[in-house]
């Protein structure tokens, strides 16, 4: 069921993961509501900020989830790396809510409507949100700005195993961080659970990586027929087809040159054709048996 907040946005749902409210109550019995509170509403309008984006591109938004260590907001068929651009976008856009909440928050307390107290804590939250978010690994907003970056260049599959394993790499360093300041007696229980919770998000959607590309080989065969720049590959003809289509990227039609055993071009095929082998479950024949088919 639509939240009211949620259906006014036009953004879906708004569910919260049931960890997220154990946290409140944890909180609760803490004396930390109001920081846990604050906490919620920060992340919530992060959240809001890339699915009104992904709506005004175009995008139909299903949910925005509310996680135990951040959100989510969950696009139809998750189409949205299948355009750099607007993913770039739409990943930006969380943060730059954080960054206009810092504003804002300066404004009130500079006319005395808010607190110096909770004008620090409400700076730190967003700074917080704002900067773990934009680190350069999948599924964080930067992991997604880098994924956008880089997929025109080494294909879709490519930039997204990238953007996985920079965060692991960030992952690590954040739990050796955390481990680093108990020894030195400032303890950092929060920068070891975000590292924690980066590794797993960030190990579960690598899992996944070989489905996430079908859908976008799927989404460029079905995309409509529009201008786009060309890209060509040259690849030997013992090459297998899944070897050539993986390095599809977003915004190209892709023309591949078949090299013969001399080295010298024997045909050409056409994306389309590559990808109609690859939902005819011919995946993992070479190129060159494309060409008997001609």
């Amino acid at each position: 069921m639509e939240t009211t907040v949620g259906q006014a946005l036009g953004v879906g749902r708004v569910r919260v993961h049931p960890l997220f409210l154990a946290l409140m109550v944890g909180a609760f019995f803490a004396g930390m509501l109001k920081t846990a509170l604050l906490l919620f509403t920060f992340v919530l309008l992060h959240e809001f900020g890339h699915a009104i984006t992904a709506r005004h591109l175009g995008y139909r938004v299903e949910e925005v989830s509310l996680l135990p260590f951040g959100g989510v907001a969950k696009v139809s068929y998750a189409r949205l790396g299948f355009s750099p651009r607007q993913e770039a976008m739409v990943a930006i856009a969380g943060p730059v809510v954080n960054l206009l909440l810092c504003i804002a928050c300066t404004v009130l307390s500079l006319f005395g409507w808010m607190n110096e107290g909770t004008y620090q804590l409400c700076m730190q939250m967003n700074s917080w949100i704002g900067i773990f978010n934009l680190l350069p690994g999948l599924p964080l907003d930067g992991g997604r700005i880098l994924r956008a970056a880089r997929s025109r260049r080494i294909g879709y599959e490519r930039a997204t195993l990238e953007a996985y394993n920079v965060a692991f790499g960030l992952s690590i360093l954040l739990m050796l961080t955390g481990v680093l300041a108990l020894f030195t007696g400032h303890p950092h229980l929060g920068m070891m659970l975000l590292g924690l919770f980066l590794f797993a998000t960030a190990w579960r959607g690598k899992r996944d990586v070989r489905s996430e590309t079908m859908r976008f080989l799927d989404a460029k065969r079905r995309q409509p027929k529009t201008v786009l720049q060309m890209s060509t590959l040259a690849v030997p003809n013992t090459v297998s087809i899944r070897d050539v289509v993986v390095q599809f990227s977003p915004d190209r039609y892709h023309i591949v040159y078949i090299l013969g055993n001399d080295g010298l071009v024997q045909a050409l095929l056409e994306e389309i054709e590559l990808l109609d082998a690859v939902f005819e479950g011919r995946w993992l024949e070479p190129v060159g048996s494309l060409l008997t088919d001609a």
